[in-house]
């Protein structure tokens, strides 16, 4: 397979295998927030469900700077704290925006463009 097709099915195995495995049980979250922001893998971070993380897989926020990837990672998260069923249950949530560049060589375990929000960063949810 040329280098250039896997660029475009990796992604694609991962949102038709991967994603619908997370989505069980988030009360529709995931379709949601894929809906809204576009094609996201989300899943926990830990082992303990204590972070969950929102990995873009096409987002236009990959390839900007930092202070519009920040930004736009700030507005997901406050979307995850006012739609997640089991945000009280976080610790955190994590905002990544890997790049073309990133998928291509499979480094989503280290992205560059990755957002880390506390509770007392997102403050209350929205009633």
């Amino acid at each position: 397979m040329m280098p250039s097709r896997r660029r475009f099915w990796l992604p694609l195995l991962v949102s038709v295998l991967v994603v619908p495995a997370c989505r069980k049980d988030d009360g529709g979250f995931t379709e949601a927030l894929n809906d809204t922001y576009g094609p996201a893998f989300v899943g926990s971070a830990t082992t303990d469900a204590t972070a969950l993380e929102v990995t873009f897989l096409e987002s236009p926020f990959a390839e900007q700077a930092d202070a519009e990837r920040r930004a736009a990672a700030r507005k997901v998260a406050g979307y995850v704290r006012d739609h997640y069923p089991r945000y009280k249950a976080l610790d955190k949530v994590i905002i990544a925006f890997p790049t073309k560049k990133e998928l291509a060589a499979g480094k989503l375990s280290h992205v560059a463009g990755t957002y880390t929000f506390t509770h007392t960063e997102l403050e209350a949810p929205a009633p």
